[in-house]
């Protein structure tokens, strides 16, 4: 393996990139569904389920009703975590670059809560010298990390998703810095 950049600041997305989380938020959110509103519905493990879903399927529901659900579901999450898969080819990315004293990052904009569960579970934290959560964010976790005084150019980005590595692109990450992790 080349040596990396010592200068460059690897940073990783959490859900379906590091970790496939789809099966397990999708059955915190049918337990969810079934406690607040008394209904089964079962969710497609192959897609993730989003609040956005969640209003267009039920947009009658009041929101204080998609808050409980919402709340219950981040509850419910940990209890699932059995359900999610760690990415185990990143992992050992991961662990090559910190073992090299690079500088390696988590920015998600999954909850603190579940993040830190799920690092926890898979004993992740040790690996990263910063993490990041929605809460931290404020908008758009690249932002932050320039807020932060990151040079964007330096950043290396592991993301699985099309829109999130765009939005990068937008705040000044280079194109040729993302890497699309496909599961």
């Amino acid at each position: 393996m080349h040596t990396p950049n010592p200068n460059n600041f690897f940073v990783f997305d959490m859900d379906n990139t590091l970790i496939k989380t789809d099966k397990a938020n999708n059955l915190a959110y049918t337990k969810a569904l079934s406690s607040v509103l008394g209904i089964n519905y079962t969710l497609d493990n192959c897609k993730r389920f989003t609040r956005k879903e969640l209003k267009d399927i039920f947009p009658y529901l009041p929101q204080t009703q998609i808050d409980e659900i919402v709340t219950r579901k981040e509850l419910y999450f940990e209890s699932f975590l059995t359900e999610t898969e760690l990415n185990l080819n990143l992992f050992e990315l991961l662990k090559q670059l910190r073992n090299q004293r690079c500088q390696t990052i988590l920015l998600t904009n999954s909850h603190s809560g579940r993040a830190i569960s799920l690092c926890n579970y898979y004993n992740l934290t040790k690996y990263f010298v910063l993490r990041f959560f929605r809460e931290d964010c404020h908008g758009n976790k690249y932002s932050l990390l320039e807020s932060l005084g990151f040079n964007l150019q330096k950043v290396v980005l592991f993301e699985n998703e099309e829109s999130c590595s765009l939005e990068a692109i937008k705040c000044g990450i280079k194109m040729e810095n993302i890497i699309k992790v496909d599961f």
